[in-house]
């Protein structure tokens, strides 16, 4: 396999973040190696081929979200469920979005295009196999937004080099060795391994379309940079685009959409879009329930006026609405619909120091 190098202009999910973050460094790493080993291309001096690879184990199982759907009945108890759950989901959404999940959203709009997706080629049998296993180093790269790197990655695939399609049952996989460099003034590490292999095919990797899907594992795999840091992480995901080409990520048992429309200053600050979540019903965890946000803001710990998410579990749902919000205290609406038929809560949230409590009146 050939390395072909590139220099790349590394995008994060989010505009307020430095461009020295953990994410970039991954995904400088991807578009220099993965997805340029796809294509071919020149190589370098201190590029050493290994003759016999060492074989590569399969993908760790998946955990993904239950697939039965919940309950919501319509009872006090369950309008302060709902909120407990929302904010907690509101919580597991800003995490995700300053873990290696940032990385994906990049890749998942490079992933997605605007038309849909030809019909794949046919796959030839000897690509499925691995090719060669090739090691590379850091500073022969030549990714001009990295000064002083050092170490380096091991990559195997079964792409050939001349590929412009790929068939599913591909894949790249990459092993950083103590890699280390400064981008944007600041210092940044990487070191594990990371695997994405291809389950569906790519007729054009040009163009790839919509209707992808990839799954990304994670082997030991830790970064640091711009004051951040992750890892070390070992976990399966799943990253797909949909016949729109909008991007959602299968992670730990849950499944996360609309990440890219977060605005994340901290874990206190932030806005969530239309972004939405599905996970185990805080209740049952072999059923799930989606929460689906609507412009729903927090500053300083609390959620703002006026916003709002929506939890459904089959035929139940649940519309929270914040009403009010101050330092000391969040007034939320809960309104539980079942069958056509709707009950609504007001679920108070008092703030006491560290102390946070509830009450629940019908209305």
């Amino acid at each position: 396999m050939m390395i072909t190098t590139r220099t790349l202009t590394p995008r994060t999910a989010f505009p307020k973040h430095r461009i020295a973050t953990p994410a970039a460094w991954l995904l400088i790493g991807l578009g220099s190696l993965g997805l340029s080993a796809c294509g071919g291309g020149g190589g370098s001096d201190n590029t050493q081929v290994v003759p016999v690879p060492t074989p590569v184990p399969e993908p760790t199982k998946l955990i993904a979200p239950p697939t039965t759907a919940g309950t919501l009945a319509q009872s006090s108890e369950v309008a302060q469920d709902s909120v407990k759950a929302t904010t907690a989901a509101a919580a597991d959404l800003v995490r995700r979005s300053e873990d290696p999940s940032n990385l994906f959203l990049p890749f998942g709009e490079l992933m997605s295009g605007r038309q849909n997706s030809p019909k794949p080629s046919a796959a030839e049998p000897e690509r499925r196999k691995i090719l060669e296993t090739t090691t590379v180093s850091c500073s022969s790269l030549g990714i001009s937004v990295i000064r002083n790197c050092s170490g380096s990655i091991v990559v195997d695939t079964n792409v050939s080099n001349s590929a412009t399609s790929l068939p599913a049952g591909s894949y790249i996989s990459m092993r950083f060795d103590k890699i280390s460099g400064i981008a944007d003034g600041q210092s940044l590490s990487i070191d594990g391994g990371m695997r994405i292999d291809f389950l569906t095919a790519i007729s054009n990797l040009d163009n790839p379309g919509n209707n992808v899907r990839l799954q990304l594992s994670f082997d030991k795999l830790s970064a640091s940079g711009g004051g951040e840091s992750f890892g070390p992480l070992t976990a399966v995901a799943l990253l797909e685009v949909d016949g729109q080409g909008k991007p959602s990520l299968t992670l730990n048992g849950v499944q996360y959409a609309g990440l890219n429309e977060l605005s994340v200053t901290d874990a206190n600050n932030y806005s969530l879009g239309h972004s939405k979540l599905r996970s185990a019903h805080w209740s049952d965890s072999k059923a799930f329930v989606d929460t689906q946000f609507s412009n729903w803001q927090t500053s300083n710990g609390r959620p703002l006026q006026g916003s709002s998410a929506t939890l459904t579990t089959g035929k139940d749902s649940a519309l929270i609405t914040v009403e009010s919000s101050s330092s000391s205290q969040v007034s939320y609406r809960v309104q539980l619909s079942s069958g056509g038929v709707a009950k609504n809560y007001q679920v108070l949230a008092s703030y006491s120091g560290s102390t946070l409590s509830y009450s629940v009146k019908a209305l």
